[in-house]
């Protein structure tokens, strides 16, 4: 690893405050236990880093003037609304809900072929605080 600090889980067991405040305050860090190695980041820094996965949604208007529509990076989370708003707004709830479904299961859509690209759009959508801040981050 080309990391120049990786701590020791011990060290950071016996310093947690510290540790956390330098994640905080100061930068990402790498803690090592046995062979394992993770990362540890700040809500704000993977806020930034995870901001390149921009999610996109497609639209048709339908004959009667409501709009149906899915995420392009998640295609198969579709909904429709008598307006784009509506329909921003309703692709973020069931955007937010499937999120929540990956957490729990995280394991199990990870490792499915399909669904293991969705991973970084996921955590993305579970930093978010609200449907409202996760509709702002969709782009027509």
């Amino acid at each position: 690893m080309i990391m120049q600090t990786v701590l020791n889980a011990t060290e950071v067991r016996a310093n947690f405050g510290g540790f956390i405040d330098t994640i905080v305050r100061d930068k990402p860090q790498a803690i090592k236990r046995n062979r394992d190695v993770i990362m540890a980041f700040s809500k704000q820094q993977m806020k930034e880093l995870l901001s390149v996965y921009e999610l996109t949604f497609e639209y048709e208007q339908d004959e009667d003037g409501r709009y149906a529509g899915s995420i392009e990076q998640i295609d198969d989370i579709v909904a429709d609304a008598e307006t784009l708003e509506e329909l921003k707004y309703e692709l973020s709830r069931n955007l937010v809900e499937y999120a929540i479904d990956y957490e729990a299961n995280y394991s199990r859509y990870y490792n499915t072929p399909n669904r293991h690209k969705h991973a970084p759009y996921i955590l993305r959508v579970l930093l978010e605080d609200d449907i409202e801040s996760v509709a702002r981050i969709f782009h027509a």
